[in-house]
Order: structure tokens, then sequence, then C-alpha cells
């Protein structure tokens, strides 16, 4: 019987900072800021704490950034199908590849929205704030997408 306690360890830790990730932006889009808009009436409060919940979130993306980087290569190494980074040779590597294309790009929005924008929920620059909000939807479509895609290999 194979050992399965270091890649249960490597794909757990990957799928907890892909939820952090992706199920932090999705909260964030559905629950936190409709409910930070609708009960705080000041726009100065309100882009104060989202500014702060922008920085806090920040750091654990980052975080999770570097971590699903480890675990996905050692995903990939413990799989022992050495397909590669970009491999469009079949299906399962092509769709594979797809996602790490998402991901680069969700990792770029990212590092944008957390250094250009920054400050932008409290600036009253009303175009900042809403390229911001337009990059945090998009990272959060992407990375549904990413998920979608994750479930389409799980499967083949």
């Amino acid at each position: 019987m194979p050992n399965l306690i270091v890649p249960t360890i490597v794909r757990s830790f990957h799928n907890i900072f892909t939820n952090i990730w992706v199920g932090g932006m999705l909260a964030m889009v559905i629950s936190v800021l409709p409910s930070i808009r609708k009960e705080i009436k000041d726009p100065n409060t309100q882009g104060r704490l989202m500014d702060k919940i922008l920085i806090l979130q920040s750091r654990w993306v980052y975080l999770g950034i570097i971590i699903l980087s480890v675990t996905g290569i050692l995903m990939a190494r413990l799989s022992g199908q050495g397909i590669g980074l970009f491999n469009f040779s079949n299906t399962y590597a092509t769709i594979l590849s797809i996602k790490h294309l998402l991901v680069i790009l969700m990792t770029l929005i990212a590092v944008i929205r957390s250094i250009v924008f920054r400050k932008a929920a409290s600036s009253m620059n009303k175009n900042k704030k809403k390229v911001s909000m337009a990059l945090l939807m998009t990272n959060t479509v992407l990375g549904l997408a990413v998920l979608v895609l994750s479930s389409i290999n799980t499967i083949l």
C-alpha cells in the first residue's frame, strides 16, 4: 500500500489555501462588501474598513500564493505524471495548463490590486475605487474558473 500521509498533507494544504484565496474573494463580493455598504452609512468609515480588510487579506493571499506554488510542484512530483508546467499534449495537461495561466493572471491582479489600489476604498478617487472593485470581481470569476477546471481534471 502506498504512503498516503505526504500526498494527503500536500493536497490538504493546497486545498486549504485555495479556499482562503478564492473563498476570501467570494465572501468579500457576496457578503462582506454588501454588508459594509448597508450597515455603515459613512463612506469614509466604509473605505477605511475595506482598506484594512484588503491589507489583512492580502497577507493571506501572498502566503497562499507561496504555499500553492510549493504544494502544486509537490503534487506534480508525487503524481509521477511529469507533464510539465505548460503542456497541451492531452486533455488533462491542457486543462491544467489553462488553470496555471489563470492562476498566474490571478496572482498578477492580486499583486497589482494590493499595491496600486491598497487604499482605493478610502480614496476620494472614484475611478480608483471602480477599478479596484472590477479587479476584485475579475479575480473572483477567474478563481471560480480555476475551481471548475480543477473539478474537471479530478474526474478525467
